[in-house]
């Protein structure tokens, strides 16, 4: 009667271990998706854009600032220094 009470103990065990892996897992994920996700997204959109419209300058087009200087392009966006 022990050892069946020993393995049922160590059954639920093992189980609670396995959802607090598979929770640590899910939120590592949802995280890796939530930080990436905005530029995955933007990166799509601009192949998307390049795809239908192979002729346009797009990115390649210099961007002045009002003060006359050229913005650098960081990622998706033009800054001004």
């Amino acid at each position: 009667m022990k050892s069946s009470r020993r393995h049922s103990r160590r059954k639920g065990q093992s189980m609670v271990e396995f959802a607090l892996i598979l929770v640590l897992v899910a939120v590592v994920c949802i995280t890796a998706i939530t930080v990436t996700g905005n530029q995955l997204a933007l990166t799509f959109q601009d192949i998307q854009e390049a795809v239908e419209n192979p002729g346009d300058a797009g990115s390649q087009a210099v961007y002045t600032c009002p003060d006359g200087t050229t913005a650098v392009l960081h990622g998706h966006k033009y800054h001004c220094h």
